[in-house]
């Protein structure tokens, strides 16, 4: 028995369907702001947007086109140490983030 036209039209097209979501992934990076004199929410805020900035790198490295952050909200982990220099706080902070890749 013989597969028909569309038979093979629909299986051609989930293959190429499939093969496509394949290929979507999402590559880590990581940011390091070194000491800087800012708040705590300004200091995470650039650790996540260096590390969007790494991993958007790694997606066109590898030959993709990375899709940006929806809106405005940054999407990313942080942590944060503090001291004190001379009466003001300093931050460090490391941001991890992950943006998607096609």
């Amino acid at each position: 028995m013989q597969p028909s036209g569309r038979t093979v039209l629909a299986a051609s097209a989930a293959c190429l369907l499939l093969a496509g979501a394949a290929r979507a992934a999402q590559y880590p990076g990581w940011g390091d702001t070194g000491w800087v004199y800012a708040s705590k929410r300004e200091c995470c805020n650039a650790a996540i947007v260096i590390a969007a900035q790494y991993s958007a790198q790694a997606c066109v490295d590898i030959g993709g086109v990375p899709r940006p952050f929806a809106g405005a909200s940054q999407r990313g982990t942080c942590s944060a140490e503090w001291m004190q220099h001379e009466g003001s706080l300093l931050y460090r902070c490391y941001g991890e983030a992950s943006v998607w890749c096609r």
